[in-house]
């Protein structure tokens, strides 16, 4: 049974002979009925600030909960950009590589192509020294066919 200040105060006894002073006992339910009010009101001061920091409590496992999820996020997040970062820069560094293949690949071409043009050039400037000494030699003969007919001439 649970007893409360005023069951403490309002309690009364069976009397006897030469038992205790009344006023005396009165007294002194009375300072305990008082103590036990106090005990009581500060029990229930205690159970509300029990509550409260139990809720306190409960909001910052939410909040520690939420930053720890949004900490895994950030985690996450960040990786996905380095990934993709990574997958980006890949990409770049083979079309860089296919772009430098096209290029090589051209400048070889252009290569082959001037090698045919210079190949030309010669066969050209064979042609063209040929002809040149074939109008020279046709020159020179015909300049000596000239000078023996004179010769001829003078002669006669």
């Amino acid at each position: 049974m649970k007893f409360t200040p005023m069951d403490i105060t309002n309690r009364e006894f069976s009397k006897k002979m030469r038992g205790y002073n009344i006023e005396e006992v009165k007294n002194f339910l009375s300072m305990v009925a008082e103590d036990f009010e106090e005990l009581i009101d500060e029990n229930v001061q205690l159970k509300k600030r029990l509550q409260v920091l139990e809720n306190d409590y409960e909001d910052l496992k939410k909040k520690e909960e939420i930053l720890r999820d949004t900490l895994l996020m950030a985690q996450q997040t960040k990786e996905d950009i380095r990934n993709n970062a990574l997958k980006e820069a890949e990409m770049i560094v083979k079309e860089s590589e296919i772009q430098a293949e096209k290029i090589i690949n051209n400048a070889y071409a252009k290569i082959e192509e001037l090698k045919g043009e210079i190949e030309e050039l010669r066969r050209e400037k064979f042609r063209l020294v040929s002809e040149l000494k074939r109008a020279i030699d046709f020159t020179a003969r015909f300049i000596e066919g000239i000078e023996k007919e004179r010769e001829d001439e003078n002669a006669d």
